[in-house]
């Protein structure tokens, strides 16, 4: 992607990016646009270890004046998939207790796992209230279930 392409309305989108030599997936959290330089924040799928560092997430930078830079290598890859930013009243951390409380009825330990584990959906926590959640064409289902069993204070198209 060459920096000009970056704008604000790539905030919740999926993408791949290269993150130290490999390409990783995941979804774009933060825009910042400067003067010589675009830079978009990717928060990982899964947390990649690095020496002995673990990284949640990472900047892809490139320079208006030569497109260069790691960002030449972000790509989005769910252009077809809708995404929602959910506000939880409760920490993540509290909801996820209800699947550990209670593994033979859900068959899962936490929130991430099973929206993941619903199809073409995939759920990206921002913080301990925040989550980006992207699905291809459940999205519908997805919100209904969540404002059924879960503590939502506010579910918000991207």
């Amino acid at each position: 992607m060459k920096p000009d392409e970056v704008n604000k309305d790539m905030a919740g989108k999926r993408c791949k990016c290269i993150f130290m030599g490999l390409m990783v997936t995941g979804t774009i959290e933060e825009i910042c646009i400067g003067d010589l330089t675009a830079d978009v924040k990717v928060r990982f799928d899964e947390p990649h270890v690095w020496g002995k560092e673990t990284f949640n997430s990472d900047w892809s930078t490139g320079r208006f004046f030569d497109n260069t830079g790691s960002l030449r290598y972000l790509e989005i890859i769910d252009d077809g998939y809708q995404t929602i930013m959910v506000i939880f009243s409760e920490n993540i951390r509290e909801i996820n207790r209800m699947f550990t409380r209670d593994y033979k009825n859900w068959g899962v330990v936490n929130l991430k796992e099973w929206i993941d584990n619903y199809e073409s959906s995939r759920f990206t926590q921002i913080d301990g209230h925040r989550a980006i959640i992207t699905s291809e064409h459940n999205m519908e289902h997805l919100k209904e279930w969540l404002a059924k069993n879960t503590p939502v204070a506010m579910i918000e198209y991207i």
